[in-house]
């Protein structure tokens, strides 16, 4: 047999397999059966179940990079006069697929809450929060080694969540990551 007929064979056959359904059936003594033929005339209560595909949801974030945001959640601290530095530290975690959370320090009580986090010394933006420890200013190197550390995936993976940074936190208040 040729490969032409052999495929149109396929093709006529492809809607039987997508279309099987099972079926779900109690005979005279109670008992449940399952098949994938259709039961005997005799039965009185039977359910045809259609089988849905199986299908994984891959539209979140990598295992990997939930890991490491749970053990080591990332915020971004910026400022209002922070500027192209700012924007360098967004695309950065953007590009590496790292969630975070945003914090802009334009209160006295966000200023505070980033000193007691950062230690005293001046305010200086944009700052990476990686779990405990914090770094002041943006050098990309330095920031990539730290993300590195936290096991941060060097790049985001393809066809996953787009991280986007969390809504900027009120004064004072801990930001959360966004998952």
């Amino acid at each position: 047999m040729s490969r032409l007929p052999r495929l149109f064979l396929l093709l006529l056959l492809l809607p039987l397999a997508a279309s099987a359904g099972v079926y779900r059936w109690l005979d005279k003594d109670g008992k449940v059966h399952y098949s994938d033929k259709p039961p005997p005339p005799e039965v009185l209560k039977m359910e045809e179940r259609k089988l849905r595909q199986n299908v994984i949801d891959t539209a979140g974030q990598p295992y990997a990079v939930q890991k490491a945001a749970t053990d080591f959640p990332v915020t971004l601290y910026t400022g209002p006069d922070c500027g192209a530095a700012c924007n360098g530290a967004r695309a950065l975690l953007k590009k590496r697929g790292v969630p975070f959370s945003e914090v802009s320090l334009v209160t006295e009580e966000a200023a505070a809450a980033f000193r007691k986090r950062a230690g005293d010394g001046p305010l200086l933006v944009p700052a990476l929060g990686v779990g405990t420890q914090v770094l002041k200013g943006f050098e990309e190197g330095g920031w990539n080694r730290q993300l590195d550390e936290a096991s941060y995936p060097k790049f985001a993976s393809p066809g996953a969540a787009k991280p986007q940074a969390a809504p900027v936190a009120p004064a004072g208040d801990k930001a959360e990551p966004k998952k």
